[in-house]
Formats: C-alpha cells, sequence, structure tokens
C-alpha cells in the first residue's frame, strides 16, 4: 500500500471540521490544576475536556534492541525489503504478529525459525488444543517452529521481535492519573481526575460485558473504544459494551477471535476440530465468553452478537452447526 494512502483522514477535512491539528508537537506535561498542557517547544494550551490517546509501544527484548519490532512505518517497510529479498527470517514470539509474519515470510519463499517461549502459538488466547493445531500448520508449511525456547540474544539477524505491547502511561502517571497496566477508566472513559479521559489501547478499560476491566491490544478495540469515548466527551454518554473482535490471515486460513483472552473453564468445538471451517467456544461457568474460528467467519460474527446480548445458549446448540446462533436473539 502506498504511503499516501495510509493516513486516516486529509489534513483538509481537520481543517474543515475545525480542528487544530498541531503534528510534531510533543505534550511534555498534563497540568491538572491550570487545565493546560504543555508542549515540549514551551507552548501552553488549555482544556475543557482532555483525552489522552497515547497508544502503546513494542514490548521490547533485551539484546534485541536492533531487531525490527513492527511498530511503526519503517519497519514494515524494513520487513518488506526482507521478504523481497527472500532473506532467512528468525521470529520471536508465537503470537497473532509473529504468526502473520512467518506465514507472510514462507509465501514468499522465505526459510524462517519462529521461538515461543510458550508449549503452544497463541495459548495465552487461543489454548493448548487450537495452539496445537495452528503450530501443525505452520510447521506443514516449512516453519521451524521452536516452542519452550527462547533464544539467544546473539541470534543471526534479521530478527522479528513480535511479544506484545505496553501502554504509554508516562504523562498520566506524571499528571496523578490511576495507571496500573494502562491508564485506568470506566465504560465512559473517564479517569481518576474529573474531565480527563482516556482512549484506544494506553488503556485498561472497564467492561460491562465481561464485568471486569480488560485491556485489548489491537487496533479494532481501540478505534471503536476510542469513537465511543469521542461521543462521550461530546455529550452522548454510552457505555462501551462491545465485545473486542480480530483476525489474523495465515495461509489459507482466516482465524477470528471474538473476545478478550480471559480464563475459561470449558470449551465447545462446532464442526470437526482441524477440519475447516470450525470454530471453538470458550466457557466460564456456563456462558460464553469467547470464540474462535478457522476460515469460520459467521459463527464467530453471529457468537458475538449473543456474546453482547448476554444471551443464553445451550452447550448442545453451540456444538451444533446446523442451528443458527442468531435464533438466540429472538
Amino acid at each position: 500500500m502506498a504511503r499516501d494512502r495510509l493516513g486516516l483522514r486529509p489534513r483538509q477535512q481537520y481543517r474543515e471540521l475545525g480542528v487544530e491539528l498541531l503534528l510534531g508537537a510533543r505534550v511534555a506535561e498534563i497540568d491538572i490544576e491550570r487545565r493546560d498542557i504543555v508542549l515540549e517547544s514551551g507552548r501552553r494550551a488549555s482544556w475543557d475536556l482532555l483525552c489522552i490517546a497515547t497508544g502503546s509501544s513494542a514490548r521490547r527484548l533485551a539484546g534485541f534492541d536492533d531487531a525490527i519490532y513492527l511498530r511503526e512505518l519503517p519497519d514494515a517497510e524494513h520487513l518488506r525489503t526482507i521478504l523481497e529479498r527472500r532473506e532467512p527470517l528468525r521470529v520471536v514470539g508465537a503470537g497473532f504478529i509473529g504468526c502473520e509474519v512467518a506465514a507472510a515470510a514462507r509465501g514468499r519463499g522465505c526459510d524462517v525459525t519462529v521461538f515461543e517461549a510458550l508449549a503452544q502459538p497463541m495459548q495465552r488466547v487461543l489454548g493448548a488444543e487450537l495452539g496445537g493445531y495452528l503450530a501443525a500448520v505452520h510447521r506443514g508449511h516449512g516453519v521451524d517452529l521452536r516452542l519452550g525456547e527462547a533464544p539467544s540474544p546473539d541470534l543471526e539477524r534479521p530478527v522479528v521481535v513480535g511479544v506484545g505491547s505496553a501502554p504509554r502511561t508516562e504523562l498520566a502517571v506524571a499528571a496523578g492519573i490511576e495507571v496500573d497496566e494502562g491508564i485506568l477508566v470506566d465504560e465512559l472513559g473517564r479517569t481518576s481526575v474529573a474531565d480527563v479521559y482516556a482512549a484506544g489501547d494506553a488503556t485498561r478499560f472497564w467492561s460491562p460485558l465481561f464485568e471486569e476491566r480488560i485491556r485489548v491490544e489491537h487496533f479494532q478495540t481501540a478505534q471503536r473504544q476510542g469513537f465511543a469515548v469521542g461521543r462521550v466527551m461530546a455529550g452522548m454518554a454510552a457505555a462501551f459494551a462491545e465485545a473486542p473482535w480480530f483476525w489474523s490471515e495465515q495461509y489459507d486460513l482466516n482465524v477470528q477471535y471474538a473476545g478478550t483472552g480471559l480464563a475459561w473453564d470449558e470449551t465447545v468445538t462446532r464442526g470437526t476440530f482441524g477440519k475447516p471451517p470450525f470454530s471453538v467456544f470458550y466457557l466460564r461457568r456456563g456462558s460464553m465468553i469467547a470464540v474462535a474460528g478457522i476460515n469460520d467467519h459467521h459463527t464467530v460474527a453471529r457468537a458475538r452478537r449473543v456474546m453482547e446480548a448476554r444471551a443464553a445458549v445451550s452447550r448442545d446448540h453451540l456444538a451444533d452447526p446446523a442451528f443458527d446462533l442468531r435464533r438466540a436473539l429472538r
């Protein structure tokens, strides 16, 4: 994709909306008492309502400072050059980023070695069984997948590291805003300080749907929760109560997931496990809290609506491909 197509909105649109857009202007301080922000240039800007949307940074590994962390555009362009040259590639971390990179590299004909500390790829979210299925898929496509193994920092380059992200909370901490593995906000995006909101993957927000605080690293939820917080600040208060959803393309597989990786105590499979299309539902105390689908996007989309409606579905109906989940919404 060309660089000029990556912008969310053209600059002219901000002007038409009456928005003053300051690019390259880093905020050095949030002054709560004076109700203004201080830029590194020394300029101050006052606010009536403030939203912190500082995002997150790639988690970095000691000894891998020169690795590709695939967070910014130059990282993606660097990786594209490597793939075009069909260079051998080492990947640290078999989460969604690592697995997608491995699949893309194998598709370009690169030799790929993946190191993962856990027993299976994507295990924290998908569990050992579905993670094991995806491990077999990658190995079947020629990936040298090394599970339960931490790589040495002197690993031959190039290396892509994908081990999650860390919320950028420094400004919030300095301003005295409550932070705990993310800027803490309620279902409306309000922080612990009056008139200060926060949005996106810098936050750990209260989810009325799951009845606990969650932090989601995928862009779709950051975007959707950001929309919701913006509406609240504009006077249209409504809680953000959506089920997070994201997808991953790996070889000929479309992997979709709705949920947030919360602990489960039971799974139910729809279809024949290991033979797409099929889906796995994750239950806690009999209620669905997540679903993962392999080439089964209709099931994931409908299950997501069922979760958001908090509709009850029996285990037998979840397992039955002939049962349309939309019936649970009636």
